[in-house]
């Protein structure tokens, strides 16, 4: 923020910059790490850590000296996912998919360089994500991320891709940005997006985006399962005539 905005409170922007960086790839982290990664000195952050500690936010491991999340944090968010009008919406579309096909159904939105699971209906097959509600994955190697971001602006779409890290989860991840544009373009051809085997093994993906009344991507519905299935006859000929009827009418 520029420093003509005095109602700018920089001490709490700080500390929710600190929570931001507590994930489930790092969900520990000690004194000397926070502090470098916040640009703070240790004296600063000691006083930011054991505030959160006194409020219930974030509790301190004694034998290894690092500091990590409570349920508390759950607070902060997890109503929002509860109240979003795009579960709503999608519900019973996803509950009837699943029912009807056996295969797994998520709806989510994008938050930052990863899609957020909304909701998520999972279905009997072995081959499956542990995953619920409030969840997290990487918006490169998801049909979900890229149904959203193919159907962005391009300003948008633009500065989100810039930030993605393309991490390569599996051998069939796309890694390579320009590569990952030219999915994009295909997925605004195609009209749903995605994903074979780009975040695990024997999984495949389908998405589609899902606009708000003003035209707008807000969230993207989607169906995983075993890349085995993709071989019944008509079977993903009928998933792809559902998916265009929920872009139309969710």
């Amino acid at each position: 923020m520029g420093e003509l905005d005095r109602n700018f409170v920089n001490s709490l922007a700080k500390g929710l910059r600190l929570l931001m960086h507590f994930s489930k790839e790092q969900p520990n982290w000690s004194l000397t790490q926070i502090a470098k990664v916040n640009d703070m000195n240790l004296p600063t952050t000691r006083r930011y850590l054991h505030t959160l500690t006194k409020l219930g936010f974030m509790i301190k491991d004694e034998p290894t000296k690092t500091f990590q999340l409570t349920p508390k944090v759950l607070r902060l968010g997890s109503w929002i996912i509860g109240s979003m009008g795009i579960k709503e919406r999608l519900l019973p579309y996803m509950t009837s998919i699943r029912n009807e096909w056996d295969v797994t159904t998520h709806c989510a939105i994008i938050e930052g360089k990863e899609i957020v699971n909304v909701e998520r209906i999972r279905s009997s097959d072995v081959v499956n994500l542990d995953l619920s509600a409030g969840s997290r994955l990487p918006l490169h190697a998801t049909s979900m991320g890229k149904a959203i971001l193919a159907f962005m602006s391009p300003a948008q779409q633009k500065e989100i891709t810039e930030q993605l890290d393309f991490k390569s989860l599996t051998p069939y991840t796309i890694s390579d940005m320009n590569l990952f544009l030219i999915e994009l373009e295909k997925t605004k051809q195609r009209g749903f997006a995605i994903a074979v085997q780009e975040l695990s093994l024997g999984l495949k993906t389908m998405a589609t985006p899902v606009f708000n009344s003003q035209g707008i991507v807000e969230a993207s519905f989607g169906v995983s399962y075993p890349l085995t299935r993709a071989q019944e006859n008509g079977f993903e000929e009928a998933l792809i005539k559902r998916l265009f009827e929920i872009r139309e009418n969710a």
